[in-house]
């Protein structure tokens, strides 16, 4: 198993931190790292339920062109939003992959952003350096959510 976890302070209430980052659709429009984001079941309704698939393309820094994956929704509550990524099969290569809204105080989050992998991928995955690359991506994505967070006041 590998993880990554990163975080950053947002001077804004925990409740409006997560529903900016729930407006999937808006994704495109200030996300470096995953730069489409939309449901790929249960098209019908808006809300992200645990169990929808999504679609999401992801471009790593450093990288040009976006990649996609599929993920499934696992927790969505007021604290954690979370799914769960595989490819091809769990035992391959997964990740768990968790925003956590923590609430420091009535105007200050932590958000919090990790990813737990697993699968026999692990040692390649490392060697070729992409968690590393990933765990840019990740900070790229908390300080534009930061970015635009504060700004909508």
């Amino acid at each position: 198993m590998k993880s990554i976890t990163t975080s950053i302070e947002i001077n804004a209430p925990a409740a409006k931190v997560r529903e900016f980052f729930l407006d999937y659709k808006n994704h495109k429009n200030w996300n470096p790292f995953l730069v489409n984001f939309e449901k790929y079941t249960n098209k019908s309704k808006e809300e992200l339920l645990v169990g929808d698939r999504l679609k999401i393309d992801m471009k790593p820094k450093g990288n040009s062109s976006p990649m996609s994956m599929y993920p499934t929704v696992l927790v969505n509550d007021e604290y954690e939003f979370k799914w769960l990524g595989v490819l091809w099969f769990n035992w391959l290569f997964s990740g768990a992959h968790s925003f956590k809204f923590d609430k420091i105080d009535g105007n200050t989050t932590k958000l919090v952003q990790s990813e737990i992998f697993g699968g026999i991928l692990i040692p390649l995955f490392n060697w070729m350096g992409i968690f590393e690359q990933t765990e840019g991506s990740f900070i790229l994505l908390n300080e534009a959510l930061k970015e635009q967070v504060e700004s909508l006041d």
